[in-house]
C-alpha cells in the first residue's frame, strides 16, 4: 500500500499501532504511538511491540525470540495475514512461522492492523498486520547493544540513507541467550528450562527509487523449546531458516490512472527435533506470488481499483509429504468521499486448486471518524491442518475452508488543546459469524487431537483506547482494553486451538524524571492484565488445569542525550509464575542494559 493511500477509514482504528505522522485526509491529524515512542517501550523484538495492543494475543513458547504466535480479535494464529511493506510473509505450512520476519523494531515506521477491508485477501480471516519500515528521507544510523540475564546479548545496526530519489534501509542484528529463568518451577520444569537457549541472526535490505521498491531479508534461528509441543520430552529443539524477497513498482499515467505490479518469494526451512540432536521432522516451504493492480481516480466519482493476484505454495516434508497448490484472486473495489462522508465497496473471487471458488468482500460507510463495516472473509487450511501426523496430532484431508461474516462499528476522536496536551479516544465493537472454523479437538475414542471443522463459532468483541500526551514530563499515558467471547465452550469441546484471551488490559505510562535542555531522564512502565479462556495439560500430563488471570509489569529507566540513549530494562518485574501455552512455564523477571547511539 502506498503511503499516500493510507487513510484511517481503511484501518481498524483501535488496531492501528502507529499512525503516520503527516496523515492528511478526511479526519483530523493525529499521532497515536510514534516511532520515537516505540523506542521507549521495554521491548526487544516485533512480537513485544505487538503485545502492547489490546486486540492482539501474543503467545510464545518460552522467550519471544524462540517462537511466537499472534492471533487477532479472538481468532487463531493461522487466521491472521502478516505483511511486510504490503507483501504477505505468511508460511503455508503453519501460522507458527508467520512471525519469522527479519527486521528489528528500530526500523519500524508504523504497524497497521486492519479488519474490515482486509477481507479481500484470502488469508486475512480475522484481519491483517502490516509492518511498514522507515520512510524518512533523512540519513539516520543506529547502533545498539543489549546485554542481560542468562548471558543474553543483542547487538544490532540500522541505517537509512537517502540521496535524491534513492532511499536505502538496512539492518543487521544478532541475539542469543542461554535460556531463561522462571519462578517456583517443578523438577521436570527445571529440566525443561535448561533447554530454552536460542540464537538468532537477521539481515534486511530495502531500496526505493521513485516508485520502485525492492526488499530482501534472511533469518537464521535455533531455539530450544523445552516442552513446547508436548510433555513426554523436555529437550525439544527447532531450527528455522527463512528467506524473503519482493519487488513492486507503480506507474502513473496522467492524473487519473496508475498501474502497480508486485512479485515476491518466500522460503522457510524447519528442522524439528523431539529430542535435541535427533531429527524428527524436516519441512521445506516455498511461496511465489505475483500481483497486478490498476487504479482509476476521478475527483467526483471516487477511486476504482481492479486487482489480479496469483500465488503458488509448495511443501516437501518428511512428515506431510510433497504437495503443491495454486491460489488466484480477482478483486474490485471502489472508494467514494464527499464532504466528510466516506463509502467503500469491495468484492473478490478466490480460486484454489484444492478448494475451488470462494467469495469475499466488504462494505463500509462513515462520516468523519465514525464507521460501520460489513465483511465476508475466508481462509484455506494450512498443510499442517491437512496432513500433520505425529504424537497425538492428526491432520484431516477432508477439511473445508473457513468462512465468516463480520459486522463492526468503530470510531475515534482527538482533542488537541495545544499547551494542555492531546487526548485521543477510540472504540470498536464487532460480531463475527464463523462457519467451518478449524479446531484441533480431543477424541476420547483414540486419545488423539484431530483437526476438525466446527459447524459454527460466533465471536463478539469490543475494544477501547484512551491516550493522553502532554510534554517531555508526560510523554504518553494510555489505557487499552479488549473483551472477546466465543459461542463455543472450549473446555466442553476439549479444544486445543481456540483458547483465547477473554480480557486484556494494557496500561502504559512514559514520563520524565529529570529534564534539561540537552536531554532527559525518564521511565516507561507497561502493566498488562490478561485472562485466558480454556484449560491446559501440565508438564506431568494431568489435564483440566484452567488458565488463571495474570498481571505483568514491564518497565525501564532511561537517559537520553543528543545522540546516545542508555536504558535499564526489566520484564515481568514482579516475577509472576504463569502459563500461556499449555504447561510451558513462562519467563520470570529478566533484566538487561541497552545502549543506543543514533546520528
Amino acid at each position: 500500500m502506498r503511503v499516500e493511500d493510507f487513510r484511517l477509514d481503511e484501518v481498524e482504528v483501535l488496531g492501528t499501532f502507529v499512525i503516520i505522522d503527516d496523515f492528511s485526509g478526511p479526519q483530523n491529524k493525529v499521532k497515536y504511538f510514534t516511532h520515537d515512542e516505540i523506542q521507549h517501550l521495554p521491548i526487544s523484538n516485533i512480537s513485544d511491540v505487538l503485545n502492547c495492543l489490546s486486540g492482539l494475543d501474543v503467545r510464545s513458547r518460552g522467550t519471544t525470540n524462540a517462537q511466537t504466535d499472534i492471533s487477532l480479535y479472538g481468532g487463531t494464529f493461522d487466521q491472521v495475514l502478516v505483511m511486510l511493506n504490503g507483501i504477505p510473509v505468511n508460511d503455508a505450512q503453519t501460522g507458527h512461522y508467520a512471525m519469522n520476519i527479519p527486521i528489528t523494531p528500530a526500523l519500524i515506521q508504523r504497524i497497521e492492523v486492519r479488519q474490515g477491508n482486509a477481507a479481500l485477501s484470502a488469508g486475512a480471516f480475522t484481519g491483517l498486520v502490516n509492518i511498514i519500515t522507515r520512510q524518512t528521507w533523512e540519513d539516520q544510523y543506529t547502533l545498539q547493544m543489549d546485554a542481560g540475564t542468562n548471558a543474553s546479548v543483542h547487538p544490532l545496526m540500522v541505517g537509512s540513507w537517502a540521496r535524491r530519489d534513492v532511499h536505502v534501509n538496512v539492518s543487521a542484528e544478532y541475539a542469543r541467550s542461554n535460556g531463561y529463568y522462571a519462578p517456583t518451577e517443578e523438577d521436570k520444569e527445571r529440566e525443561a528450562l535448561r533447554n530454552t537457549d536460542y540464537q538468532l541472526a537477521n539481515l534486511y535490505l530495502q531500496t526505493r527509487w521513485r516508485n520502485l521498491d525492492a526488499q530482501i531479508g534472511a533469518q537464521y534461528k535455533d531455539a530450544g523449546l523445552g516442552t513446547g509441543y508436548g510433555f513426554a520430552s523436555t529437550d525439544q529443539f527447532d531450527a528455522t531458516r527463512t528467506l524473503f524477497a519482493s519487488i513492486q513498482n507503480r506507474w502513473d499515467f496522467g492524473s487519473f490512472w496508475s498501474l502497480s505490479a508486485q512479485a515476491s518469494y518466500r522460503t522457510n526451512y524447519d528442522r524439528y527435533e523431539w529430542h535435541r540432536g535427533a531429527v524428527t521432522n524436516r519441512h521445506w516451504t516455498h511461496s511465489t506470488r505475483a500481483a497486478l493492480e490498476a487504479e482509476y481516480f476521478h475527483p467526483e466519482i471516487g477511486t476504482t481499483t481492479l486487482r489480479a493476484e496469483i500465488q503458488d505454495d509448495y511443501i516437501r516434508s518428511t512428515n506431510m509429504g510433497e504437495h503443491n497448490r495454486i491460489h488466484a484472486t480477482l478483486s474490485a473495489k471502489h472508494l467514494y468521499e464527499h464532504h466528510g462522508w466516506i463509502a467503500a465497496l469491495g468484492a473478490a473471487g478466490h480460486y484454489n486448486t484444492w478448494f475451488g471458488w470462494n467469495g469475499t468482500g466488504y462494505a463500509y460507510v462513515g462520516y468523519t471518524s465514525l464507521f460501520i463495516t460489513a465483511s465476508r472473509s475466508v481462509r484455506m487450511p494450512t498443510w499442517t491442518d491437512l496432513y500433520y501426523k505425529a504424537g497425538v496430532q492428526r491432520g484431516n484431508t477432508d477439511l473445508k475452508a473457513e468462512k465468516a461474516w463480520t459486522l463492526a462499528l468503530n470510531g475515534q476522536y482527538t482533542w488537541d488543546w495545544r499547551q494542555a496536551g492531546q487526548l485521543h479516544i477510540a472504540g470498536n465493537i464487532f460480531y463475527r459469524w464463523g462457519q467451518d472454523i478449524i479446531d484441533w479437538t480431543y477424541d476420547t475414542t483414540d486419545s488423539l487431537f484431530h483437526a476438525t471443522n466446527h459447524q459454527s463459532v460466533n465471536t463478539f468483541g469490543l475494544e477501547g483506547n484512551v491516550a493522553y500526551r502532554l510534554n517531555e514530563w508526560l510523554r504518553n499515558v494510555s489505557i487499552r482494553y479488549a473483551y472477546t467471547r466465543l459461542s463455543l465452550d472450549v473446555a466442553t469441546e476439549k479444544s486445543n486451538y481456540l483458547d483465547h484471551l477473554r480480557h486484556k488490559l494494557v496500561l502504559n505510562i512514559d514520563h520524565g524524571i529529570y529534564v534539561w535542555s540537552k536531554g532527559c531522564v525518564g521511565a516507561n512502565w507497561s502493566l498488562r492484565w490478561q485472562d485466558r479462556v480454556g484449560t491446559y495439560v501440565d508438564i506431568y500430563g494431568t489435564a483440566g488445569h484452567p488458565y488463571t488471570p495474570v498481571l505483568l509489569l514491564d518497565g525501564n529507566i532511561y537517559m537520553e542525550l543528543a545522540h546516545v540513549r542508555v536504558a535499564a530494562e526489566c520484564t515481568n518485574i514482579t516475577n509472576r509464575h504463569y502459563y500461556d501455552y499449555g504447561g510451558t512455564l513462562m519467563p520470570g523477571a529478566c533484566g538487561r542494559i541497552r545502549i543506543t547511539a543514533t546520528w
